[in-house]
């Protein structure tokens, strides 16, 4: 698109609050990053969007504080709720079959073939007319899975030959080959042809814009690139052939209106006046100035003229707005800017929005030819900046960030012509290879359309660079890619690449300046289309608004939007549990328990991302069979040559001898018969003898004579049947037992009888049948050894267990007597205990070993102090008095232990339980105890004063 310099400041300004053209790229680039915390969260970026884990405690709240408000019990002041409705209601959407088309290359193309035919799902919102205790309608969804359909395409190859040379063949005969095993040599025809295969390309059925198909581009009037039909990967299947083309003459209907996605894609940064001449109807002439953008493809540096006219006559300067310009359009391509212009912003629903986000998907050829014609140019433009020595740190960046756009460009391409990947960067992590395995086979189980989404991947160990140890995940705007902190668990790491998916599906679906604060965030600034739609916002302001919820979900509605996709996606595919959240009255603020108590938003809402998941994910897709690879061969004639075997036959009749067998009792059993000894017998016979030539019409003809005859004499063989005496050794086997008596030390392996080998002898003897000559053996076999197994025992480590003295403490009680001491609390001891938390024996015989013994992280129950109280009240003698003597309250401290957040199971501990006293919460104990105890002397000093 080409906007003037007024208008690409305002739009800037717009997007992001800057006030300055030349903080470029970067600060137009949203980010949005998932982070881990255990309390507050500080954003790391005023332009990033932080997705924090929520807070998971252990701690206690003591049973004396006031209820908690959970799911249904507690309306937040403020929070607005959807309409309330009593009349029932369903809607039944259907979920269309799912189509795989499979190629085959045996059927022609056009062959069509329903192998199987799927079944249409539903998705079941029922609105059940009852409300909730906060007034909100309860609403129920159920998806019904569809089934596949697959059908079959014919993909069969075709060739066509363009020419033909006819070929010759020779015949002859060879005496040294015998009659049948001839020589033929087909002859082939010389020939031109070209073969053609196919391949299946798919196309969704979600709805599109007709403009992001068209390939029309009115700023140049002829090709700069075909299609290379030997190329198999779709990206590399675009040549550009010429990098700039000559401006083209002006008609006289020029404008500058656009309406396909390669115009709204351009970003002109230069102009130039020029004029057309206009035929009036008396036939005089006029000339309009018009001004008329000058596209990258037009910057060439052999255009002295057009240099000259835009004022980039110097090289430095005009390789540097090469540069820049197409930096401008690899950004406003990579980043979709141009989608506002295609569909205009509709702040009240999403219909604009989910077209928006679908035509996102698409890159046709024409505009992926403009995207590495643009790259091309900046590597130009880079290598010519270089070698000039003017390259600044800028443009060094810039280039940078343009190969990261172009590389992600290219992956996007692929994925809409079906070569889906997930392109995984380990560079910067030493993720185990097993684990990268069952992390790119996580990845590849999503749903194709899923995939569609995810272009490229960086798992970094220790933090993403710029973000802070505590960030998990971090999605751009700029290149659509995610930046991932590597953790060991993959589900919780496909769980972030979820959450990151779903910001650049809201990146997608638009980005604008809001125009009120709908959102409740106190702030006007760059909202993304989805997570501010008046449907999400009536759920968010529902289901998340409210203090039961953690504040990071409740204060930002684009996180809630993210992580409610996230969740539901894993809760549908793999069966994970909605996180579920405790307000915390103490804080001010709802942490995550970790057990499934608690309210979830996201189980609430659960049909609003089903609906969501629907209508991003469920359309099938129509498929064409194509004309892919192109491949043209070019043979010479091959003369045929015919060679006969001529090789004369003898053929003889032969009268048998008879066979006899006998057996040797000195000669050792063979069953191979190599050592028979074999008295040979002549067969009786007439030998014939034919000898062949070759006729004129290229045919054997065959001469037949008698040689020779002669009488048959038997054959006799003699195998040996000498009886086979061997010993077998039988194994000894090891029979392992674990100790639990504590006969041996933690973790001893102990070899208690080495046991022994057996030993078994076999006897073989045999007998021949001297007719047929068959040898028949027995076998008797003699224990000569008994086996014994060996044993080995082995004691498996026990928990370790210390033990925490308790302290002592005095407390000073004015109301005892003097020299009186009362046990407030008796204390208790604490302890530490380790337990083994895995380990591995492995069974080797006498070599057997614990291995990967591994202690559970130390279970501390900590030790609560003793405290006595000391009297220190003096009895005085005085007149008696009647006194009715108010009862002293004493105060009451109740500590709460309160540990780290953490994802463990919560330990609880009983009310009636004393709470462990250390460092400065001793101190304030007896600030509080003392303070009561003079409270309670100076009550009694006022009364006596008063009597």
């Amino acid at each position: 698109m080409f906007r003037n310099r007024k208008e690409i400041f305002s739009i800037r300004k717009t997007m992001l609050g800057v006030g300055s053209i030349l903080l470029g790229v970067m600060l137009t680039t949203q980010i949005a990053s998932a982070e881990e915390a255990s309390g507050g969260v500080i954003s790391t970026s005023p332009t990033s969007l932080v997705r924090t884990a929520p807070t998971v405690t252990d701690s206690t709240i003591p049973t004396t504080s006031t209820a908690l408000a959970t799911s249904g019990t507690a309306t937040p002041s403020g929070t607005r709720t959807l309409a309330a409705s009593t009349t029932p209601s369903v809607t039944e959407p259907l979920i269309s079959s799912p189509i795989r088309y499979v190629s085959d290359p045996s059927q022609v193309v056009g062959y069509r073939q329903v192998q199987i035919q799927g079944v249409d799902g539903k998705l079941i919102t029922t609105q059940t007319g009852a409300l909730d205790a906060n007034g909100n309608p309860v609403i129920t969804v159920q998806r019904i899975e569809p089934t596949e359909t697959v059908i079959i395409l014919g993909t069969k190859p075709t060739t066509t030959v363009t020419s033909t040379t006819p070929a010759t063949t020779v015949y002859s005969i060879d005496v040294t080959k015998p009659v049948g095993t001839d020589l033929v040599i087909p002859a082939v025809d010389g020939s031109t042809s070209t073969t053609t295969t196919y391949k299946i390309q798919t196309e969704t059925t979600a709805p599109t814009s007709p403009a992001v198909y068209s390939e029309a581009y009115k700023w140049i009037d002829q090709p700069f690139y075909h299609l290379d039909a030997t190329q198999t990967l779709s990206s590399d299947r675009i040549a550009v052939d010429s990098l700039f083309v000559p401006m083209p003459t002006l008609l006289v209907d020029f404008n500058r209106r656009e309406s396909t996605v390669r115009e709204y894609a351009q970003y002109a940064e230069n102009y130039v006046y020029d004029y057309i001449t206009v035929t009036n109807p008396d036939g005089s002439t006029t000339r309009t100035r018009v001004i008329r953008p000058v596209t990258s493809e037009m910057l060439d540096p052999t255009n002295a003229e057009l240099r000259t006219r835009i004022d980039l006559s110097y090289d430095n300067i005009f390789y540097s707005r090469l540069l820049q310009a197409s930096k401008e359009d690899l950004w406003n391509t990579s980043a979709q800017d141009y989608g506002l212009e295609l569909v205009p912003e509709n702040l009240a629903t999403s219909s604009d929005d989910f077209l928006r986000y679908h035509n996102s998907h698409i890159i046709n050829d024409a505009l992926y030819a403009d995207i590495k014609a643009d790259y091309q140019r900046a590597q130009l433009a880079y290598k010519q900046l270089t070698a000039l020595g003017t390259l600044t740190s800028d443009q060094e960046a810039d280039m940078d960030l343009m190969t990261r756009q172009f590389d992600s460009l290219t992956r996007r391409y692929n994925n809409y012509r079906d070569s889906i990947k997930i392109d995984v960067d380990y560079s910067h992590t030493a993720m185990p290879a097993d684990q990268r395995q069952d992390f790119e086979a996580k990845l590849q189980s999503l749903p194709l359309e899923i995939q569609r989404v995810i272009a490229n991947l960086v798992i970094y160990d220790g933090e993403i660079p710029g973000m802070g140890a505590r960030t998990l995940g971090l999605a751009s705007s700029a290149d659509q890619s995610i930046s991932l902190k590597y953790v060991s668990n993959n589900t919780e790491l496909l769980a972030t690449v979820l959450h990151e998916m779903t910001h650049i599906i809201d990146f997608k679906s638009g980005l604008y300046m809001e125009r009120s604060d709908r959102n409740t965030d106190n702030t006007l600034d760059t909202v993304m289309a989805f997570s501010d739609t008046t449907e999400f916002l009536d759920v968010y302001h529902t289901y998340f608004d409210r203090p039961d919820v953690w504040s990071y979900y409740r204060d930002n509605s684009e996180e809630a939007f993210a992580e409610g996709l996230s969740q539901y996606i894993m809760h549908r595919l793999y069966g994970r549990s909605y996180d579920t959240f405790v307000a915390n009255p103490f804080t001010g603020d709802a942490y995550m328990p970790g057990n499934g108590v608690g309210y979830s938003p996201f189980a609430a809402s659960g049909y609003y991302f089903a609906n969501l998941y629907h209508r991003l994910f469920d359309y099938p897709r129509t498929a064409r069979v194509v004309p892919y690879l192109v491949t043209s061969a070019v043979t010479a004639p091959v003369k045929g040559q015919v060679v006969y075997g001529a090789m004369p036959v003898e053929t003889t009749v032969s009268r048998p001898y008879k066979t006899v067998y006998a057996g040797d009792v000195t000669l050792a059993y063979d069953p191979t018969g190599l050592s028979d000894v074999v008295e040979a017998g002549v067969n009786g016979s007439e030998t014939t003898r034919t000898t062949y030539t070759l006729d004129n019409n290229h045919q054997l003809v065959a001469t037949e004579s008698v040689v020779s005859s002669s009488l048959a004499k038997d054959r006799v063989i003699t195998k040996g049947i000498k009886p086979v005496v061997s010993d077998k050794q039988v194994t000894m086997t090891v029979i392992y037992q674990e100790v639990k008596n504590h006969a041996l030390g933690d973790w001893q392996v102990k070899v208690v009888d080495a046991g022994q080998n057996g030993l078994m002898r076999q006897t073989t003897t045999y007998s021949i049948d001297p007719v047929t000559g068959l040898i028949t053996s027995s076998i008797r076999e003699v224990l000569v050894a008994e086996m014994r197994p060996m044993i080995v025992q082995y004691q498996v480590g026990t928990p370790q267990v210390s033990h925490i003295a308790y302290q002592v403490q005095y407390v000073d009680d004015p109301n005892l007597p003097l020299g009186t001491r009362v046990t407030l609390n008796p204390g208790r001891e604490g302890s530490s205990t380790v337990n083994v938390a895995s380990f591995r024996f492995v069974q080797d015989g006498p070599n057997s070993r614990f291995e990967s013994i591994v202690y559970d992280s130390p279970v501390v129950v900590a030790a609560q102090d003793q405290v006595i109280a000391v009297g220190s009240h003096l009895t005085v003698v005085a007149p008696e008095t009647r006194m009715d003597k108010k009862e002293v309250q004493q105060p009451t401290v109740q500590m709460v232990a309160i540990k780290a957040p953490a994802l463990n199971k919560v330990n609880q501990i009983s009310s009636k339980a004393s709470l462990p006293i250390t460092g400065d919460d001793s101190h304030f104990l007896m600030t509080v105890m003392s303070s009561a105890l003079l409270i309670g002397i100076g009550l009694t000093i006022k009364k006596k004063e008063f009597i």
